[in-house]
């Protein structure tokens, strides 16, 4: 995934088999619990999405908010809600 929106650090982690959300939550220097608060979510539904579990495009959205990135970045993401 090349985008020039994407920040190299973020594109970097990502090519090493990071997360997406992973990548920008690091980036950005959130912790998991910090990054739950933010989007409404619980920590464990953020280590599921982060570890790979599909999720719908309503957390999507909560979770791009919340870390100030649009939320296109994410469409290539699945809308099946499987971590919560």
């Amino acid at each position: 995934m090349k985008d020039s929106r994407i920040p190299e650090p973020v594109l970097m982690a990502m090519s090493e088999g990071t997360h997406i959300i992973r990548a920008y939550r690091e980036h950005l220097g959130y912790s998991i619990e910090d990054l739950a608060v933010a989007c409404g979510l619980a920590a464990e539904e953020i280590q599921n999405i982060e570890s790979g579990l599909r999720y719908n495009k309503g957390y999507r959205d909560r979770i791009a908010r919340s870390l100030s990135i649009p939320v296109g970045i994410l469409e290539a993401e699945s809308d099946i809600s499987d971590a919560a």
